[in-house]
């Protein structure tokens, strides 16, 4: 494993995903950006939302 914590391994691979997308899905610069962006902050803030929800069924 690359790094200890699940968290940065998580950022990482939403990172790279929203980078890869981002190229393959639009053609314009800034409107890669904003892809990549909608799409990063898509998948981190989802992940992050659901390991607290599964969180509350461990309580």
């Amino acid at each position: 494993m690359i790094f200890r914590s699940h968290l940065l391994s998580m950022i990482l691979y939403a990172a790279l995903v929203a980078v890869v997308l981002a190229f393959l899905r639009r053609d314009e610069a800034k409107s890669r950006l904003k892809y990549g962006l909608i799409m990063f902050g898509g998948m981190a803030g989802g992940a992050v939302l659901f390991g607290w929800l599964m969180y509350l069924f461990t309580l």
